[in-house]
């Protein structure tokens, strides 16, 4: 780079010697950001080849570069746009032409610094990606109203500890997740296609050593019902948020779309709307249910959860999912609706039935979707070595208008108050929860 800004200079200066005595100003400004370029470079590259070199070329060359430097120095000395071109471009010559003679060997093109400062960028982003944080995506409802579909989050990989990547083996370990946290974790079994191998995100709602039971969708741990306030009766779902888009014959409308009966395709229904509300709202009625929210309290994290009821009933329905009962454990597992991993649930293996202890080791986690979450209680416990890591914070929220703002829906760390029946938060927290 340097190299080539020597030879154009003075092939520049032979030519008739406008461009080293500045005639023209724009020539004059490529000339100088070219040679402060090359310049600062040469500056980067003298410094890294006398640490690393200098003693191999002996101590009457260090000495010529570092003067050469210093010439160089002195020539960058005022702002970049008052320097001297032809000073500079002198300056910059002489030490180029001793590093040559002195350091070739040992020189890098300006490429193959780029390179060298790609390939570092991506190491340590891979690093960082594999220990620290993870971009992660919200596939399904399950964790509605929380986290929607295509929500973007970061997910800390660090705060459980240090895994060897693509494996289940932990270096060390800093502490296990804890009750109402939401976690990132490998489906830990192989029994369903659709889960197998694949990244899920629940919240923890038991840990080991936890007797836990749901009752009309209430938990219940260690046979006290968590705390939790109805906030809503009849509010929306947000399941059908995919059906809902602008007309495809008209984009100043919005339009509802049902899967077809023949391959699931999304077709577009009859009728134009002039808002996305209005889509919404008539959606949600021909669904023939609405969702009632809850802000539960959860070992020290606050959040909003939502169970279906009853409402007008219709032959449309927009959105089809795994429902739950509202009690659990059941007490027969219905083999259609449970993997062979929940079996421990039932009263026939479950020595606490109609409650459940968790195990050394594992983890129970549940949806906010309440009634149309594929959780814990269709597929088992989660082993604790498939935890990937907590969730952060959401950096991209694909629906920012729906139940609450975009501040933070993954729940704050308060800290519980029996007296008032829910956690206690500050007031102006409060008002942006509700």
């Amino acid at each position: 780079m340097a190299r080539n800004g020597k030879r154009n200079g003075k092939e520049g200066g032979r030519s008739g010697g406008s461009e080293r005595s500045g005639g023209d100003p724009r020539a004059r400004k490529k000339r100088l950001a070219r040679l402060n370029e090359a310049a600062g470079w040469l500056l980067r590259d003298s410094k890294r080849l006398l640490r690393k070199h200098g003693q191999r070329v002996g101590e009457e060359a260090v000495t010529k570069v570092e003067r050469l430097r210093a010439d160089v120095e002195v020539a960058c000395e005022p702002k970049p746009r008052l320097r001297d071109p032809d000073r500079l471009e002198d300056a910059a010559t002489a030490l180029d032409d001793a590093l040559q003679r002195h350091f070739g060997a040992f020189r890098k093109s300006p490429l193959r610094e780029y390179v060298e400062a790609i390939g570092w960028a991506v190491i340590l982003a891979l690093l960082i990606r594999a220990f620290v944080f993870e971009a992660f995506k919200i596939p399904t409802g399950s964790m509605i109203p929380t986290l929607h579909v295509h929500d973007h989050l970061f997910v800390n990989k660090f705060i459980y500890g240090i895994k060897i990547p693509f494996t289940r083996i932990k270096l060390f370990e800093l502490r296990e997740p804890k009750r109402g946290e939401i976690i990132v974790f490998e489906y830990p079994y192989d029994d369903d296609k659709d889960s197998a191998g694949k990244d899920l995100i629940k919240r923890v709602v038991a840990v080991p050593g936890d007797l836990v039971q749901m009752v009309d969708n209430h938990l219940h741990i260690n046979g006290k019902p968590i705390l939790r306030t109805v906030v809503d009766r009849q509010g929306e779902c947000g399941e059908s948020v995919d059906a809902i888009d602008t007309c495809t014959a008209d984009d100043s409308k919005w339009c509802l779309s049902a899967p077809t009966m023949e391959d699931g395709e999304l077709q577009e229904l009859p009728g134009r709307f002039a808002s996305r509300a209005e889509a919404a709202d008539f959606a949600q009625k021909r669904e023939g249910y609405f969702c009632a929210k809850s802000r539960e309290c959860i070992g020290e994290t606050e959040f909003i959860s939502q169970h279906r009821v009853p409402g007008p009933q219709s032959d449309l329905v927009m959105w089809l999912g795994p429902l739950n009962d509202s009690g659990w454990p059941p007490r027969e597992i219905d083999p259609r609706r449970f993997t062979s991993h929940a079996s421990v649930y039932a009263k026939a293996e479950n020595p606490d039935f109609p409650a459940f202890r968790v195990p050394e080791k594992s983890l129970l986690v549940m949806g906010d979707n309440r009634d149309n979450s594929k959780d814990g209680r269709y597929f088992g416990l989660v082993p604790m070595n498939t935890v990937k890591g907590k969730a952060g914070f959401i950096w991209f929220a694909y629906q920012r208008d729906f139940w609450r703002p975009n501040f933070d829906r993954i729940g704050r760390v308060v800290h519980a108050d029996p007296a008032a029946g829910t956690c206690d938060v500050p007031d102006p927290l409060r008002q942006l929860i509700k």
